[in-house]
């Protein structure tokens, strides 16, 4: 099993803005998943460990040091979001291209690529032009080079974004299983689904920056920040609160919590923020009052979004309300504690 260990990856545009901080990793063979929303530097990261942008930091495959080797040499592969597939050329030549690069038979070129064509639903439109290909075939068409190239390292950019979401789910499943023997798979997403099924540890990155990492039941019994809060759980809410001597001010009232789950005592008398799960809010005499706005279905029940004065809540309080009912919302532990300013979390989570 090969691995391939990035330390202290950092990316700096025109000198000085930097796209990406620290970041380290080791990934072996096999799917490795790379989470992050829209715009948190997934592209650019992809970038800088394949070798396409300048970076700095340590890069090791297999126990060699990889900074000295040229990219042309390290037999890296990487898939762009867009594609980047010929529009105007055929899908045998979108398929062959690679192999001719590097100096492969006529002969085995055709068997490779009509094996793969079959495997990849492409042998009956091999002749055509990718433009008249669908968005699948052409996202097929992408990920039947990775399975022909079979590169040591593969880079995968978030390819099913271009699809709709049920489109999306079904390539997803047809495909990925087909190339789970291509060597290092790097695979960055947007979607929490695809980031959990692919693999058991997931590096979260946010605004450049690896936040956490860990399977999915880390993220969702300890999560680390604000965004894998926000990220992570369905309908979360995030209120501004004040640590107090035991307990926590938020909704208008004060909440039980024990100071000792802190990492630290001096948080104790300032703000913060609290991170609820729709489960966590409760009908009360004594809290915030607002007014229902709208609702959502979801797996445990109907939800209600709550407008108040300082914020949106989204609350499992039952399906009696009707839009426009006004109603007192409290909740009675704080599970998630966030810092208001580095907005990482400031309790110390026991082992789930």
């Amino acid at each position: 099993m090969s691995k391939l260990t990035f330390r202290d990856i950092h990316v700096r545009y025109f000198g000085y803005d930097e796209a990406v901080i620290g970041f380290s990793a080791s990934f072996s063979t096999g799917w490795n998943v790379i989470f992050g929303a829209q715009g948190s530097g997934k592209t650019t990261l992809l970038k800088a460990l394949s070798g396409l942008i300048e970076s700095s930091g340590e890069v090791d495959y297999d126990g060699e040091d990889y900074r000295s080797v040229p990219l042309k040499d390290r037999d890296f592969q990487l898939v762009f979001d867009d594609l980047a597939l010929f529009s105007r050329r055929s899908v045998r030549y979108n398929l062959e291209y690679p192999l001719k690069k590097r100096g492969f038979s006529k002969n085995e070129i055709r068997e490779r690529v009509y094996t793969a064509a079959e495997k990849f639903g492409l042998d009956v439109m091999i002749n055509a032009p990718v433009y008249r290909l669908t968005e699948w075939h052409k996202v097929a068409l992408a990920l039947c080079r990775v399975y022909i190239r079979k590169a040591k390292v593969t880079f995968i950019d978030n390819v099913f974004s271009c699809l709709d979401e049920v489109t999306r789910r079904q390539a997803f499943l047809t495909f990925t299983p087909l190339l789970s023997e291509c060597g290092i798979l790097i695979f960055a997403t947007d979607s929490i689904s695809e980031a959990a099924s692919l693999s058991d540890t997931i590096f979260y990155l946010s605004a450049g920056y690896l936040l956490q990492e860990g399977s999915i039941r880390d993220f969702m019994n300890k999560p680390a920040s604000v965004s894998a809060f926000l990220n992570f759980f369905e309908y979360p809410s995030v209120l501004s609160c004040r640590v107090e001597k035991g307990g926590v001010s938020a909704l208008g009232r004060v909440v039980s919590f024990d100071n000792s789950a802190l990492i630290s005592s001096s948080y104790v008398g300032s703000e913060a923020l609290v991170g609820l799960l729709p489960r966590d809010f409760s009908l009360t005499d004594r809290g915030e009052t607002g007014r229902i706005i709208g609702f959502f279905h979801s797996s445990e029940g109907i939800i209600s979004v709550v407008q108040t004065e300082n914020a949106r809540l989204y609350a499992l309080i039952g399906n009696t309300f009707c839009v426009g009912d006004e109603v007192v919302l409290g909740f009675s532990y704080p599970r998630f504690l966030f810092d208001r300013i580095s907005e990482r979390s400031i309790v110390r989570y026991q082992d789930a």
